[in-house]
């Protein structure tokens, strides 16, 4: 029953939540996104809602939340073009065995020397062993959004000094 009341109403003011996500987010694609995720955040929560004034207000306020998430999200990760993103990557795509040997132990060789035993563990797990983020995090005992932020600092980190060692050799 509470399913059907979020479906209908969801639906019934889904022309207004669309016009509120588009002056948000001024993108049709990104405000369509923001509808589809505030939806999914409520249907998880579906077996709380009673009242169709209920709905209608935890939809208003989903949407509203989910396009200043999709806001925040863009301003901390400002994106460049790929054309400047590749100038700065030193070109290391071969099929020589040995070039590939070489920039593994480079790779290998920051790894162990400058990442924590966590944040080699957590690259350990995930990248070599495929583990899902849920168990890694219940096996290193933190939560998933943690083992993500880990995962994702212990990455850039690995990718910045090894594209500052590549400019070094170049210059």
């Amino acid at each position: 029953m509470a399913s059907d009341i979020l479906t209908s109403t969801f639906l019934r003011i889904r022309g207004r939540l669309l016009a509120s996500a588009r002056r948000l987010l001024a993108d049709d694609d990104a405000a369509d996104d923001a509808l589809q995720d505030a939806f999914y955040r409520l249907w998880q929560h579906r077996h709380n809602i009673a009242t169709t004034a209920q709905a209608e207000g935890l939809s208003v306020v989903a949407v509203r939340n989910t396009c200043l998430d999709t806001l925040r999200r863009s301003s901390a990760r400002p994106t460049d073009s790929i054309e400047l993103l590749s100038a700065d990557i030193p070109d290391n795509s071969t099929d020589d065995p040995a070039d590939r040997d070489d920039l593994y132990n480079s790779v290998k060789a920051i790894i162990d020397s400058r990442l924590s035993p966590r944040e080699k563990a957590v690259i350990a797990m995930r990248d070599t062993e495929g583990m899902d983020f849920a168990d890694i995090a219940e096996e290193l005992g933190i939560s998933e959004a943690n083992t993500r932020m880990i995962l994702s600092r212990a990455r850039r980190t690995v990718r910045d000094i090894y594209l500052s060692s590549q400019k070094r050799q170049t210059i």
